[in-house]
This record gives C-alpha cells, structure tokens and sequence, in this order.
C-alpha cells in the first residue's frame, strides 16, 4: 500500500468560527509498504526512524504519515 509524507504547514493561530481557512500541505515523499510494516507499531516506529533520516526532514518542522488504514504524525503538536 502506498505511504504518502506531508509537511504540516505551521498554525496561523486563526480561530475558525466563521469558516474555513486553507493550508498548504507539501508533500516531500512516498514509497510503498510492501511488508505490512504499518500494521504494527514496531513497524511504524522503524517507518518513522526511516523518515527522519530523509534529507528533507527537518526536526523544527510536523509531518502527516498518510496510509489506507494506518496514519501518525511526527513531530506534531496540537498546542
């Protein structure tokens, strides 16, 4: 199943009361999971080891992990 990487754009701090408000998500890679490695957390953790070893990776910034049945974020925040 294909993993997809995106950049989480930064928070405006915008409140949304009255609609929406766009945000550019990037995405910086993608690849497949051939061996089922999402389906376990182990398998997600070395995903995301992999990931940070990734030249685009940057430790000040959030990434979005999208897959069909399994997602996570790292380096994200909701504060």
């Amino acid at each position: 199943m294909l993993i997809r990487v995106l950049e989480i754009p930064s928070s405006s701090g915008n409140f949304h009361f009255s609609g929406a408000e766009k945000q550019t998500f990037l995405e910086v890679d993608w690849f497949r999971d051939e061996t089922g490695m999402m389906s376990t957390e182990e398998g997600r953790n070395q995903i995301a080891d992999f990931i940070r070893r990734k030249q685009y990776f940057r430790y000040d910034r959030a990434y979005l992990v999208l897959h069909q049945n399994h997602t996570f974020t790292i380096g994200y925040s909701a504060s």
